[in-house]
């Protein structure tokens, strides 16, 4: 069956591979992360332990110092090394081969999967390390030729361009450092080789330099309590400040404890908590996306809009078109507004202010306190994040809209009357998804089973053997009782 060509299509974002090991209920599991990313699958295994170590491995790649500092890794070594000749001859050069920088990579993914998964991965979910002293968590990027070459040609755009302090000069896959007269002294005395290595870690895996968002399961009560939490910490402080005022020799281990009753929470959870707060301060910012008007499809979806002050977040009901009522919207507080629109606040805001092409956003169980039409109706939203360029990672009890998924996945097709056909279902233009562009697993067993995806959508085992039996037992049931 030929895929129609009406339609913009959304290009395949470069797949990175995740494996686990001893992760919470997961024994063993490979997660390749596409355009869209689903795992499905009943309650405790292993999902929410999948995502958020996903979230805190690509978000401290690059924000975690510690592990860089320390790294005793050849091209690390060799860079400092090119620095210091080009500080003594004013020149060096390199031929980048394929080889060598797959080498680099390999060693790059393999000393920080490591350091990721000894020093890093108790401390996301807030939890003892013996927890997780079995547990290891490390990473493939599939290696083709024209990738390689992307990357190779990616350090041009990496660094200043005529930037006294960094003149470096990228040809082909030459690299030179080669500093002008005005530079000279610039960099005989401080060119920083660290700031280089940096910037070659992003060449070598820019897969994983992407923007990273999380919003949790847990994103109901911190829209209700986030306000109580700094509230605590602020009286916690003005405690330690007596105490000091009065001589107390405990206040060290006051502070310490301070800092567990407002850090408590796994990673992602803080990290949501930390961007709730930081709506009022971004509300006037316009993300990357914000022309797309995607926060629009939650306003209808809510059937109402969202605003941010510097004392709270509101919730603005809409008033029905045609309605002769005049006391029929209100503008109350977000955490008095039902479970429902409190959920989608995040995402609302996200797409309004952040949201960037390449962006990677992680939403657990997006379908919670929804019913089954907006089950539906949040299924075609997550298309258009896709197609708008935001890689979007789920996981999902939701049958609802893995059914709609599978429609949009079909919608991608082309067949007789399609139009006729699209329009008389009460779909748009631009609802479809590409199947090459999904990944689905269904999390059961200790880890992870890919799903097949083909033209009629993802076959989802899981829900469909829970679907069969309630309709055996209704069947049998009906018979029962007719007679």
């Amino acid at each position: 069956m030929t895929r129609t060509m009406n339609f913009p299509v959304q290009s395949e974002v470069a797949p990175i591979r995740f494996r686990f090991r001893h992760l919470g209920p997961v024994q063993e599991a490979d997660l390749e992360l596409g355009n869209l990313t689903i795992v499905a699958g009943r309650n405790n295994t292993g999902k929410t332990y999948m995502v958020y170590t996903v979230y805190g491995f690509l978000k401290h790649f690059l924000l975690d110092h510690s592990w860089r500092i320390h790294s005793q890794s050849s091209y690390s070594t060799w860079i400092k090394s090119l620095v210091a000749d080009a500080r003594i001859n004013g020149v060096d050069k390199w031929k980048l081969h394929s080889p060598d920088f797959l080498s680099h990579r390999d060693e790059l993914l393999s000393e920080y999967s490591n350091f990721f998964s000894d020093t890093m991965l108790a401390d996301i979910f807030r939890s003892r390390k013996e927890d997780f002293e079995r547990s290891q968590v490390s990473i493939q990027i599939p290696d083709t030729p024209s990738r390689i070459k992307k990357n190779m040609k990616a350090l041009a755009l990496t660094f200043p361009r005529n930037h006294p302090q960094y003149p470096l000069h990228f040809d082909g896959i030459n690299l030179s450092i080669s500093p002008s007269e005005s530079s000279q002294t610039v960099m005989q005395s401080g060119f920083k080789s660290d700031y280089l290595v940096d910037q070659y870690r992003r060449l070598l895996v820019p897969e994983m330099s992407a923007d990273i968002s999380i919003i949790s399961a847990e994103r109901f009560g911190i829209s209700l309590f986030y306000k109580e939490l700094d509230f605590t910490k602020t009286q916690l402080v003005e405690v330690l400040q007596k105490l000091r005022d009065k001589g107390y020799s405990s206040d060290e281990i006051l502070y310490l404890i301070s800092d567990r009753a407002s850090s408590r929470y796994a990673l992602p959870i803080r990290d949501n908590i930390h961007f709730t707060r930081r709506i009022s301060q971004i509300r006037t910012d316009e993300g990357e996306l914000h022309d797309e008007r995607l926060f629009e499809r939650i306003e209808r979806l809510v059937d109402g809009s969202f605003s941010a002050s510097d004392e709270e977040l509101r919730f603005q009901s809409k008033l029905d078109e045609g309605s002769s009522s005049q006391g029929s919207s209100f503008d109350i507080p977000l955490h008095l507004a039902s479970s429902s629109a409190r959920g989608l606040s995040d995402l609302y805001f996200f797409l309004k202010h952040e949201a960037r092409h390449n962006h990677l956003l992680i939403i657990d169980e997006p379908e919670s306190h929804l019913d089954t039409a907006n089950q539906v109706q949040l299924a075609r939203m997550l298309a258009r994040f896709v197609r708008a360029g935001v890689r979007v990672l789920i996981t999902t009890h939701s049958d609802y809209l893995l059914k709609e998924i599978n429609n949009l996945i079909m919608l991608s097709m082309d067949f007789k009357d399609k139009e006729r056909v699209k329009k008389s279902l009460g779909y748009s233009e631009d609802d479809f998804l590409e199947p090459k562009l999904i990944r689905a697993y269904i999390a059961e067993n200790g880890g992870l089973s890919p799903c097949l995806i083909d033209s009629l959508g993802i076959d989802f085992p899981v829900f469909d053997r829970v679907i069969d039996t309630i309709n055996r037992a209704s069947t049998e049931l009906i018979t029962r009782v007719d007679h």
